[in-house]
């Protein structure tokens, strides 16, 4: 079954359901996967942090970061 149609098929559901505990079940389960990292996203931390470490990546300051991130 290809994503768009089981997105559809799950929203039917969703509207169809008189059940809170039902909606109250998928709402955490949404929340909780949107709050996870992924075994990359941890390992892109991992590297990044030690370039940092290692003095082989700019740091700035918080001022320095605004100051740049206007200027864009």
């Amino acid at each position: 079954m290809n994503l768009q149609a089981t997105k559809m098929e799950l929203i039917e559901m969703l509207i169809s359901t008189r059940k809170v505990t039902v909606l109250n079940k998928i709402k955490a389960i949404l929340e909780e996967e949107q709050d996870t990292l992924t075994k990359e996203d941890y390992e892109i931390i991992d590297a990044r942090r030690e370039r940092h470490l290692k003095g082989e990546s700019d740091s700035f300051t918080w001022e320095q970061a605004k100051q740049k991130i206007q200027r864009i």
